[in-house]
């Protein structure tokens, strides 16, 4: 049997949809009154050179409540706070609207104790816009904010994870004249068969002179911890105290997932921050006619995927809420890309809380498989799903390489369109290996559905369906044909 081949990337920065924010994310700011009636603006905490660490929790979580009376934070705010060192403000901030001052004091059976006794750093109530602003999804969400305003999600860490966090020479406070900082890697994290990836970084000036030049390195990571060096880029510009910019380095062809590492070589005042990583993945070949495997959680009417071409057009998808899927279940799909080109596999969560809704017990654990139709896995992410809980979009690319004939998809057969272009009456012939329920469905390029025809249990055999697209306006359509558990698609042109 002559095999399609497909193109797998994990592509898992840029194209994901993360909701918290991630690591060398520039913080949000916010102004907010404390209980005691006193103003914080966050930004001009930053500006002053303060680092500042702020807790999102609500009055009725346990893990937040158990991490809150450990006495960490109260520690570190006694330590480095104004009566210490006074590098560090530290904020308890209340993420759920929702709670009142009697769940703060603890006089309710909601709250988990009294969360203002015993507190030396301020509490900021009704902070459930500042939550959002910070795309926080779970609580406790503790941040670290440097000075620089670089933020990172430093959790339920104890003193010391949380002094050398704050110790580090990304978080110090500028006091260098010359201090290039690398602040996290921005480029590609996914190619698409051979061509190279484009590798770029972020600079930020984290020196008190402004940063005219700079030179960075690029090196692949090798095995047994060795690594070669690919070359540098010499960056000019002008960047004043915390300002900072994308910096365009090399494009590397890969085969394989590639870590490198990025690394200021020029004169520097500070080396304690001039590195930093990023990691591509380049593609496989694998069979393209695919099975879309997905177990649903708790809330299945949260939860769909689409496919889009190179050009963004849906090919195929099952939006949330468009099939009554139930949870805690099993479904598959079977998809065949309809040509050459890159495709792009978005898993959706309009609730962002992953495949993982504790509602539903043990058994609320969801994933997500592809296979080829001729059993091989292209990918198996049950256990990233569980190690992982919060998302709103995952996206993984597929690139087409070799397409197969419609004899060979399986149930469906001989599927034809004719004529096509059609400007007013399209034929759709196909054969079926066997009965079950049929639909057709035609989407327009922003995979809106335009027409929607149910065709009722049909029988294994041959069959024909007449459809009427003269009222379609001009332009490319997915046609995508359901029977049974199987899904073909189609492009329909209209002119």
């Amino acid at each position: 049997m002559k095999h399609i081949f497909a193109t797998l990337l994990f592509a898992f920065l840029t194209q994901v949809g993360w909701t918290q924010l991630p690591d060398g994310s520039i913080s949000p700011d916010f102004t907010a009154t404390d209980l005691s009636g006193q103003e914080h603006d966050l930004y001009s905490l930053l500006d002053s050179g303060y680092q500042v660490i702020l807790d999102f929790s609500a009055t009725w979580c346990g893990p937040c409540w158990t991490y809150h009376t450990s006495g960490v934070l109260d520690e570190l705010y006694e330590a480095h706070g104004p009566s210490g060192t006074n590098t560090l403000r530290v904020f308890f901030i209340e993420g759920d609207d929702n709670t009142t001052q009697a769940d703060l004091e603890g006089t309710t059976g909601a709250s988990q104790g009294d969360w203002i006794t015993g507190t030396s750093y301020p509490i900021i109530d009704n902070g459930g816009n500042i939550f959002a602003d910070f795309e926080c999804t779970y609580y406790p969400t503790i941040y670290t904010v440097c000075p620089n305003k670089i933020l990172t999600q430093s959790g339920q860490a104890g003193i010391v994870g949380h002094e050398a966090l704050l110790n580090s020479g990304t978080c110090t406070p500028a006091s260098l004249p010359n201090d290039a900082l690398l602040m996290d890697y921005v480029g590609q994290t996914s190619t698409c068969g051979d061509n190279p990836a484009a590798l770029s970084v972020r600079l930020m000036n984290n020196g008190l002179d402004t940063l005219t030049t700079c030179t960075i390195q690029v090196s692949k990571v090798l095995p047994f911890n060795q690594s070669e060096v690919l070359g540098s880029t010499d960056w000019q510009g002008e960047l004043g105290t915390y300002d900072y910019t994308t910096v365009d380095l090399l494009d590397v062809t890969i085969d394989s997932e590639t870590l490198f590492v990025f690394e200021v070589i020029s004169e520097d005042d500070n080396e304690g921050n001039n590195t930093t990583q990023g990691s591509v993945t380049a593609s496989e070949e694998v069979a393209n006619n695919l099975e879309v495997r997905m177990k649903t959680d708790g809330a299945p009417e949260q939860l769909g995927w689409s496919i889009t071409d190179g050009t963004g057009s849906v090919v195929a998808s099952v939006l949330p809420g468009s099939e009554n899927l139930e949870s805690t279940t099993e479904y598959v799909w079977d998809v065949t890309l309809p040509e050459l080109g890159c495709y792009t596999l978005t898993l959706m969560d309009e609730g962002g809380d992953g495949l993982f809704n504790l509602a539903t017990s043990m058994d609320g654990v969801g994933f997500l498989e592809v296979n080829s139709t001729d059993g091989e896995t292209i990918l198996d992410q049950d256990w990233f799903y569980q190690e992982l809980d919060a998302f709103s979009e995952v996206t993984f690319d597929l690139e087409v390489t070799q397409v197969t004939s419609v004899e060979e998809l399986g149930v469906l057969s001989n599927v034809t369109l004719f004529p096509n272009p059609a400007s007013s009456w399209v034929t759709l012939a196909y054969g079926s290996t066997k009965a079950g329920k049929a639909q057709l469905v035609v989407r327009n390029v922003t995979g809106q559905e335009v027409i929607h025809r149910d065709l009722g249990v049909m029988s294994a055999g041959n069959h024909r369906h007449l459809l009427d697209v003269g009222f379609l306006d001009a332009g490319t359509y997915l046609l995508e044909l359901r029977v049974a558990d199987t899904i073909h698609s189609m492009i329909l042109l209209h002119p």
